[in-house]
């Protein structure tokens, strides 16, 4: 007998979402200020980070400030 419940996987990204995605944050990029990097060659992890970091540094050095005691907090 089948059960009731069909549990199934998260459905992961196909190839065009993603190069949407990926697509959208290089716009981003290039919205917050960063004209000389060459996105074309970064990796989609590469290009997060990158995003990461400048919304980061937009946002100021107190939200960074607190971010790092956060990190600490749930280290300890």
């Amino acid at each position: 007998m089948k059960p009731r419940k069909n549990y199934r996987s998260r459905p992961k990204k196909t190839g065009a979402k993603k190069k949407q995605k990926v697509n959208a944050q290089k716009r981003t990029i290039r919205a917050l200020g960063c004209e000389g990097e060459n996105l074309e060659k970064m990796t989609t992890v590469e290009i997060r980070e990158k995003l990461k970091q400048l919304k980061a540094r937009k946002r100021g050095p107190a939200s960074t400030v607190r971010s790092a005691k956060k990190k600490t907090a749930a280290k300890t």
